[in-house]
């Protein structure tokens, strides 16, 4: 069986002047006889392809990793504590990473990784139909910015509340002791990902139920103040995992916390992107997770 897997990110276009695809970066005729060629053929495109991103200007590359390889790097780089992991959209996302010195409890059972430390958690599904792609600081470097884990559009949608709404008891947390405590859908609209707060908290669940129903972000001036004094838990969710923060959410115009924390930014949010305005991911994909890279966290 052949395990070398296409290098196509989605943008099929070619490039006039070098006969040459702006996603991929393949010629016409390695485009076509793909399917039927060998795994010395494919290992020789593959090596060639540095060179042509370089040429063609390319940042953005799929990685020729199969399921098994995404899911060693994803249980790999938390066991290490290298780089942070981020669930969400530009404006509303939550970051994972375990700093030095904290206990940081990890496990792989099928395809699923979850780490886990007193402070937040993240769960990450590798199913066969993740992608990762690679984004470089320049056209056919190695310096790596980030590794994106991604779905096909088709396969990436979540449920979308057009304002707050209560979900009831989160019966996905993945921690079993919270199971049982209530999931608010802030409602940002978004078709890839959601943001929600969970609590028990008597205080915020009377001060949520009058706001149930509002758009965002119209409900902020009423319920702003009492999400920020009871610091729920922030369950940031996409098709492919979720990332659950526990840290204090910091007064506006604070400095983020290390280690998990959350961002929340209603300016940022009402761009309407997904990624920051200085990178799009191609079309046909959506994103699951983000690793972004940095040195280990020493012990």
């Amino acid at each position: 069986m052949i395990s070398i897997l296409s290098p196509c990110v989605g943008i099929c276009r070619m490039d006039e002047s070098t006969g040459l695809c702006l996603g991929c970066a393949r010629t016409g005729e390695e485009i076509a006889i793909w399917r039927e060629t060998g795994e010395g053929q494919r290992r020789r495109i593959w090596a060639a392809l540095p060179a042509r991103f370089e040429r063609l200007g390319l940042t953005l590359a799929r990685l020729p990793w199969t399921q098994a390889e995404i899911l060693n790097f994803v249980a790999g780089k938390l066991r290490s504590r290298e780089g942070s992991w981020a669930i969400g959209c530009y404006g509303g996302v939550a970051e994972f990473r375990a700093e030095a010195g904290e206990d940081c409890e990890i496990a792989v059972q099928g395809d699923k990784v979850t780490a886990r430390t007193d402070r937040g958690t993240l769960r990450l599904e590798i199913g066969d139909a993740v992608r990762a792609l690679a984004l470089y600081e320049t056209p056919g470097g190695q310096n790596l910015r980030a590794i994106f884990l991604v779905l096909s559009r088709l396969r990436a949608g979540l449920p979308v509340a057009n304002g707050l709404s209560a979900l009831g008891p989160d019966r996905e947390a993945i921690l079993a002791e919270d199971r049982e405590q209530g999931l608010y859908d802030l409602g940002l609209r978004r078709t890839v990902t959601r943001f929600c707060i969970r609590t028990d908290r008597a205080a915020l669940l009377e001060a949520l139920t009058p706001s149930l129903g509002q758009a965002w972000p119209n409900y902020l001036p009423a319920l702003g103040g009492a999400i920020l004094r009871e610091s729920p838990v922030r369950v940031v969710e996409s098709a492919l995992g979720r990332a659950e923060v526990r840290t204090p959410i910091p007064p506006p115009g604070a400095a983020p916390l290390s280690g998990p924390h959350t961002h929340l930014l209603p300016d940022l949010l009402a761009t309407g992107r997904e990624m920051g305005p200085d990178f799009e991911l191609p079309e046909a994909y959506a994103p699951g997770a983000i690793f972004y890279p940095s040195p280990p966290a020493n012990d």
